[in-house]
């Protein structure tokens, strides 16, 4: 009886491990939702709301009538009109470790990016992709548009 009731809390541990690691640690959060607008976790589709964190991997997407604006957790803003979806490919502000990254892809729509502490303090470390292109972020703001069914 010992071993059963040791094994099954190994196995509670095990399980309740592994729904942890499936969370995400918010890299952002959202700060305006305006319209059809929505966040992308894992498959399931969440409709985005103020003071909703956002995750690494998340797709932020907004419809015809939709407007998003993020703030990362090191200041940098993104702003998305009508029609937009942009991924947040990669993200890591530890400044402990002097370690730095942002990688996203608007992959439709418009985009407003303005540069937090990652593009001042390591702008090499900072890349936005297009179906088309990369822009290596050198500056502080800059706007893009991407047409619906770009590079497909």
């Amino acid at each position: 009886m010992t071993r059963f009731l040791s094994g099954l809390a190994v196995l509670l541990l095990l399980t309740g491990g592994a729904a942890a690691q499936g969370t995400g640690a918010a890299i952002g959060t959202i700060k305006v939702a305006d319209g059809d607008a929505s966040v992308q976790r894992n498959g399931s589709v969440t409709p985005a709301s103020e003071g909703l964190d956002v995750q690494r991997e998340d797709t932020l997407l907004t419809g015809p009538s939709g407007a998003l604006g993020v703030t990362l957790n090191d200041g940098t803003l993104i702003s998305l009109g009508p029609n937009s979806r942009f991924e947040l490919a990669e993200f890591e502000f530890a400044p402990q470790r002097n370690s730095f990254s942002f990688f996203g892809k608007i992959l439709e729509g418009t985009m407003v990016y303005q540069s937090g502490r990652i593009g001042h303090i390591a702008p090499e470390k900072t890349r936005i992709e297009t179906p088309l292109s990369v822009i290596a972020v050198r500056g502080t703001r800059f706007a893009v548009r991407v047409p619906s069914g770009a590079g497909n």
